[in-house]
């Protein structure tokens, strides 16, 4: 099948080949299954003619599509823009992107290298691997440590304690609501910890105060394995940005933790163990945090992140998740999310 060539791409292809009279004679788009934000993937195989003979190249395709909800409101947009204005500032690998249009949240990048496997659930990485994850996201914390200068260059990023906190907040109260008027308690979202999480959502200083007042930088965002490649080189490709922001590391901290207690992860370390190392190379960086502030600051970034994140999609969908996401789901919360609710 044939498609229009978008200028963008043209201009992109035509960039990342050094081949200014390059054309796209035929372009075949197939459809596949991406990630869980409601973005819209497809493989682009193109047919090419620079000066003579003709070629062919493969992209992937991703347009971020309109969702409601404050969480992933605006998330193609950002994810275009990082990748059109902040990536060459990044001290991470990303994605060859070859073309991108932040008005229509359109992004052209070449296929990933050959990494480990890795899905929302389960990384195939050794303890080397996730050493090296982890002192990459120090380093990008540590490169934008309090550069609010900087930050202010880039007026899309999100703010998930600052300026969208208080959208974050009604939906968060909203799908409480919903859980606690259909009573749908269970051995993990039980009536005392629902009732918990709505008094916090509704009185939330407690643990927005920690996470203001300290040290703020970028974020990834969504710094989970399933956004990492591990290369065959045994380097890190950071993919994914669609919730890149600005504020405290401990945020982007909890999102690097929460899929490793999953219960078919097998971290190569416990999750104690991994703080300490992430603690370990800020502190290489130049950025020492005691490690008793810190775990205040995470205990808060816990409860911020459930709110913001779980409590919307558990009052939309509760009744719909399946046995094995609500196994791997509660897991996690039991392993995280209530300990710290309990502090």
């Amino acid at each position: 099948m044939g498609t229009m060539v978008p200028s963008t791409l043209l201009q992109g292809v035509r960039r990342h080949l050094n081949a200014p009279h390059a054309r796209i004679l035929q372009v075949q788009r197939q459809p596949f299954t991406g990630g869980l934000s409601g973005s819209h993937f497809e493989s682009w195989h193109l047919t090419l003619q620079q000066a003579g003979p003709v070629s062919h190249l493969t992209l992937i395709y991703k347009r971020g599509r309109v969702v409601t909800g404050a969480f992933l409101q605006g998330a193609g947009e950002r994810e275009a823009q990082c990748y059109a204005h902040l990536a060459p500032h990044l001290p991470l690998r990303t994605p060859t992107v070859v073309a991108v249009d932040p008005t229509t949240a359109e992004i052209w990048m070449l296929p990933l290298p050959p990494h480990k496997p890795t899905s929302h659930w389960h990384a195939a990485w050794h303890e080397d691997d996730l050493r090296a994850a982890i002192s990459d996201l120090a380093r990008l914390h540590a490169t934008f440590w309090e550069q609010r200068t900087r930050f202010q260059t880039w007026p899309w990023l999100a703010q998930p304690t600052q300026a969208h906190a208080l959208g974050l907040l009604a939906d968060a109260r909203a799908g409480l609501e919903r859980l606690i008027r259909a009573r749908a308690w269970d051995e993990s979202l039980t009536q005392t910890r629902l009732q918990q999480m709505r008094a916090l959502a509704q009185a939330p200083e407690r643990i927005l105060a920690p996470l203001r007042d300290g040290p703020q930088t970028l974020l990834h965002g969504d710094a989970g394995f399933q956004n990492i490649a591990i290369t065959q080189d045994g380097r890190c490709l950071w993919y994914d940005w669609q919730l890149v922001g600005w504020g405290p590391p401990a945020l982007d901290w909890v999102t690097f933790l929460h899929p490793w207690a999953y219960p078919e992860a097998t971290p190569p370390m416990p999750l104690e163990a991994m703080t300490r190392e992430y603690l370990a190379a800020l502190a290489r960086w130049g950025h020492p945090l005691s490690p008793g502030d810190f775990q205040h600051q995470l205990n808060a970034a816990l409860l911020w992140r459930w709110l913001i994140q779980w409590a919307p999609l558990l009052g939309l969908y509760h009744q719909r998740l399946s046995p094995q996401v609500r196994r791997r789901l509660y897991h996690a919360f039991a392993q995280l999310h209530w300990p710290a609710l309990a502090g």
